[in-house]
């Protein structure tokens, strides 16, 4: 058998993989190891433990989810990219559902590049919401709020909320939350 060329993208990308397989709480470096083919301790030559593999995949997330949210964004009127920011955000969730929880877990790691991904993100919308006429603290509760709400209708869809509710879709609630949402600010004017 050929030599497997591991490293650290490799690893994080198996263990998105096999979070969606086996669910991440099931990921570990014996399972990673039977998914190269490799013995588990060739996985300490990239890592020194799983939850060094999860602030990896965490950061990995963050870069997607900037990625994603910028291109989704950019040339549109603050009002258009903060709704393209709450449907760009959805469906990065949908995509990596089953590491979704890992770009939460920011606070709890002392990464510094983590925290760094994670205000760009934030900033994303933030910079959107300069464009009315808001108060620096209006600007941080509104903040808050927007991405606090998205993150909500998320985690209650991923933990199986929102199918059984008979004519409307749960894509009809989300269109209808992020519209209540933007709503307050369509009403002031864009600079």
């Amino acid at each position: 058998m050929a030599r497997i060329a591991l490293n650290r993208d490799k690893i994080v990308q198996a263990t998105i993989q096999l979070a969606g397989e086996i669910g991440l709480s099931n990921v570990s470096f014996p399972r990673l190891a039977e998914f190269f083919g490799i013995k588990a301790p060739s996985l300490y030559n990239h890592f020194k433990n799983m939850e060094e593999v999860r602030v990896a995949t965490a950061v990995f997330l963050q870069k997607e989810l900037n990625y994603e949210l910028t291109h989704a964004m950019v040339g549109l009127t603050p009002l258009a990219a903060l709704q393209a920011y709450a449907v760009s955000y959805k469906k990065f969730a949908e995509k990596y559902e089953a590491v979704y929880e890992l770009v939460n877990v920011i606070h709890q790691t002392n990464n510094e590049e983590l925290e760094t991904l994670a205000r760009e993100n934030i900033r994303l919308v933030r910079r959107s919401l300069e464009n009315f006429e808001l108060s620096e603290e209006e600007n941080y509760h509104i903040s808050r709020m927007f991405r606090s709400t998205l993150h909500g209708f998320i985690t209650l869809t991923q933990l199986g909320y929102f199918r059984n509710s008979g004519s409307i879709s749960k894509e009809e609630s989300f269109k209808y939350m992020v519209h209540q949402l933007l709503a307050p600010l369509a009403l002031r004017k864009e600079e």
